[in-house]
């Protein structure tokens, strides 16, 4: 039996705006299991074949995380998920179920939200 020890909140997609983008629900409560969730930025070369300082720049790095929702929340691909002020795609959704039969748990895997 899945229990969550963490809380975040997740925004459901409700349609799409004339120019195709999400249209997103409010924000809910979302008890959450963490199996790894990171952000950070990376350096990128810039102009290293040219450079002999071989500058670099700081860019935002597309981080995957994998988490554990319980059965009862809803969560679909595009929805948006919130944690420490940190936005994140949700880019899968695999249901996980006990030994019984019965659905336990969602394993959700996420991408940072650039949008």
């Amino acid at each position: 039996m899945f229990t969550p020890n963490l809380q975040g909140t997740i925004q459901g997609i409700t349609g799409r705006d004339v120019h195709g983008r999400h249209k997103l629900g409010p924000e809910k409560p979302c008890p959450f299991g963490s199996v790894s969730l990171k952000v950070g930025a990376r350096k990128t070369s810039v102009r290293a074949d040219s450079s002999a300082s071989r500058g670099s720049a700081s860019e935002t790095a597309v981080e995957r995380g994998r988490i554990l929702i319980p059965a009862f929340i809803e969560v679909s691909n595009g929805s948006i998920f919130s944690y420490q002020s940190a936005k994140y795609e949700v880019v899968s959704v695999h249901p996980r179920y006990a030994i019984s039969g019965a659905l336990d748990h969602w394993e959700v895997d996420l991408e940072t939200f650039l949008g």
